[in-house]
């Protein structure tokens, strides 16, 4: 049984690992995705600067419309690494919740077996005690 639990413990602790692994790389696209954010507005409002400087170059509202449709798009996926950023932060929690039972199991056992094992060892001694104790008495 302590070899299944500790089994156990040790996948969970592998599944923990790439839970992590995919969790870091989702942060690393949301860190992206947030730069390409801003770097699009920034990009927006120098042009929309350099449109009211220069009104007579271009047409800025087919770039709003533009600019607009790119910044939907970038949010939406966004939006979508951010609930899978949520959905990996409760699955590693389960995750860790489940290992650490595990973890709380096992000490359990190992402490119930010493408690069996100092049990033992006491009336072993508690028997040898006895024993000289009649002996003693009993030669005299």
């Amino acid at each position: 049984m302590r070899n299944s639990l500790q089994t156990l413990g040790r996948i969970k602790k592998f599944e923990l690992d790439e839970l992590q692994r995919r969790l870091a790389a989702e942060l690393e696209q949301e860190e992206s995705l947030t730069g390409k954010i801003k770097k699009l507005t920034a990009d927006y409002e120098a042009e929309k600067l350099f449109a009211m400087q220069n009104p007579g170059i271009g047409d800025f509202g087919a770039y709003t419309d533009l600019y607009l449709k790119r910044r939907r798009a970038l949010e939406e996926k966004l939006e979508a690494v951010r609930r899978r950023i949520e959905n990996l932060r409760d699955e590693m929690a389960a995750a860790f919740k489940e290992r650490k039972t595990y973890e709380i199991v096992d000490e359990n056992r190992q402490q119930r077996r010493r408690k069996e094992i100092d049990a033992r060892e006491q009336k072993t001694l508690d028997e040898i005690g006895t024993n000289a104790y009649i002996k003693k008495h009993h030669e005299t």
